[in-house]
């Protein structure tokens, strides 16, 4: 199954700090959103006074690149970043199953943007975004007709990728996270370390096969593609609960709010690794 994507790249106006600013009636003969730069001011995908909804629209990856701030994601899982708008992985995966798009910044608002075909799969994802307080786009499309398996499973595969590109060296990062979160009946806790040793240790026990239309089974196997090519260590422990979707939800808020903690500076740290060993990779 072939699976086609691309809509024509949108155009976007730019002003250099030099430059003066655009008069009404430029703004009004444009068709396109535009983004104007001064001396005080950062350019950011994910700001609210520029930020462009993408729900239900067709999906492109970001094409433009004024002054170098942003660059075109590349094929097959091979992220970019950008250190103008923060901690920032931007990944593009292509397979002949899935096609996939994550952006993700760890340095954001907690906008989310996910639309992956997958309704449940949406949901735990703007639970990741609003409790870990990260900027999460994802759009995907996949073999459906077939199940939902390898899109969850290429999400799981890209976002841990722009996770690892985000992180970039480490340096200065509290390393480890460790959160437990109540959803009704259902508590569950999640420790983590972004130790570049990829590690998954799960046990929850969820009654229900599925969750609408959700495969229950796929939770595990999101996780531990993620922690494939995250390089994280993982334990989700379920302490209580008897809803599947309080008990899988309460895993994703618990989780988000692990990973903030993690990725977040410890300011004792004066930008050093967090290692004995003064290094943390995946090698």
């Amino acid at each position: 199954m072939e699976l086609s994507l691309s809509v024509p790249p949108r155009s976007y106006l730019v002003k250099s700090p030099s430059s003066s600013a655009p008069n009404p009636q430029q703004l009004q003969n444009t068709n396109h959103p535009t983004l104007i730069f001064s001396s005080t001011q950062k350019f950011s995908l994910f700001s609210k006074t520029i930020h462009h909804h993408i729900k239900n629209r067709p999906f492109t990856p970001l094409s433009m690149d004024p002054r170098g701030i942003i660059h075109q994601a590349s094929q097959n899982g091979t992220p970019t970043t950008s250190s103008e708008m923060g901690r920032v992985g931007e990944v593009k995966r292509v397979t002949k199953e899935t096609n996939v798009f994550v952006k993700m910044n760890l340095d954001g608002n907690g906008v989310a943007e996910n639309s992956t075909g997958i309704p449940f799969l949406d949901h735990m994802l703007d639970q990741l975004a609003s409790h870990g307080l990260f900027d999460v786009h994802v759009k995907a499309a996949g073999d459906y007709h077939i199940d939902d398996h390898h899109t969850n499973e290429d999400v799981a595969l890209a976002l841990g990728t722009a996770l690892l590109q985000a992180l970039g060296d480490r340096k200065g990062i509290n390393r480890f996270g460790d959160f437990s979160a109540p959803l009704d009946e259902a508590l569950i806790h999640v420790a983590l370390d972004l130790s570049g040793r990829p590690h998954l240790s799960f046990d929850l026990q969820i009654p229900t096969e599925r969750v609408g239309t959700y495969d229950t089974q796929l939770v595990e196997h999101f996780f531990q593609s993620l922690v494939n090519t995250s390089g994280m260590t993982l334990h989700i422990r379920q302490l209580a609960g008897k809803n599947s979707h309080h008990i899988i939800e309460a895993t994703f808020k618990a989780f988000a709010r692990a990973l903030r903690q993690a990725t977040e500076y410890d300011s004792r740290r004066r930008g050093s690794i967090p290692s004995s060993k003064g290094v943390l990779s995946r090698t």
